[in-house]
């Protein structure tokens, strides 16, 4: 645990940050610099978080963006705190319709921002809407609902219940189970694992999970996740929408704020996913600090 420490030359007194870390045999203490003079508690404690943050394994993300991500986090808090109980409410009133638009537009629905809106916040349903639709507004808002609410970890369960949530009255046959047939990408040449294989891809990314989870960054362990289990494509249809909302979760567990991906930004988004199925992991990693950063960048205002 990151403690800290005060040197004091002259007159002057001078903030570090100190950590304990073994090398082998050896221990060795890794400090940093966070400032002169009195520091306030509220200070320490953000600083201690960015630090935390940075001590853990990093394969993709740069120092500086792990320390913007950790300040997202902080300012995001914050504003939780100020905005209280309503307040935070109706946040995630505003920010659940927002993904739930954009997850399902990446997928390809007609609805816009305001259809969505009516359909699961309201209760009403545009005229001349597919039901199939509705179904989709609908059943993206229960599983944000769902996930919110649930306390456990990431488990091969857990994804399979969200997944039963998205294809609900949609595809009851198939929700909530692993397919049992080949499927493809219309308009891509990926070549997704044959269906025999899957159960055995599933265990093995969730024994990688837990072999993770307390080493790599968060935010990367998030990200990582979310385009493993995509690259399986474990199911015949809803495979984008449970792989991000897994991706939100983790990051929700590990305290961060989630991320809702632009339709807008579908092309990089998709080009992204796509290298990631060849485990380059760069593109995706990148796409989405810079996402993170966006959906926040109200914070400053």
């Amino acid at each position: 645990m990151p403690y800290h420490e005060t040197k004091i030359r002259g007159k002057k007194v001078y903030n570090y940050l100190v950590h304990t870390i073994r090398e082998g045999a050896e221990w060795k203490k890794v400090r940093k610099y966070i400032g002169e003079g009195k520091l306030s508690s509220e200070k320490i404690r953000r600083e201690i978080e960015i630090f935390r943050s940075g001590l853990k394994k990093r394969m993709y993300l740069t120092a500086h963006q792990a320390d913007e991500i950790e300040r997202v986090r902080t300012e995001f808090n914050e504003y939780a705190k100020k905005a209280g109980r309503t307040g935070i409410e109706k946040f995630r009133e505003w920010f659940f319709t927002e993904l739930t638009y954009n997850s399902n537009a990446i997928e390809g629905t007609s609805l816009n921002l305001r259809e969505t809106s009516l359909i699961i916040n309201e209760n009403i349903v545009p005229k001349n809407t597919a039901l199939r639709e509705v179904n989709e507004a609908r059943n993206h808002k229960s599983a944000l609902e769902f996930l919110l609410n649930h306390k456990g970890d990431v488990n091969e369960k857990l994804i399979l219940d969200t997944h039963a949530l998205i294809l609900a009255n949609i595809d009851d046959e198939n929700a909530g189970r692993c397919r049992t047939v080949p499927v493809f990408i219309l308009g891509s040449d990926i070549k997704l694992p044959p269906p025999g294989d899957v159960p055995f891809l599933m265990k093995r990314l969730i024994a990688w999970y837990k072999e993770n989870k307390s080493v790599l960054h968060p935010f990367e362990l998030a990200a990582l996740f979310s385009m493993k289990l995509v690259s399986i494509h474990p199911f015949t249809d809803g495979n984008g929408r449970v792989s991000r909302l897994m991706m939100n979760y983790i990051l929700k567990k590990n305290g961060y704020p989630e991320i809702n991906i632009y339709v807008k930004d579908r092309n990089n988004y998709l080009k992204s996913v796509r290298l990631a199925n060849d485990e380059k992991y760069e593109m995706i990693t990148d796409f989405l600090y810079l996402t993170l950063k966006t959906n926040y960048k109200f914070l400053k205002e």
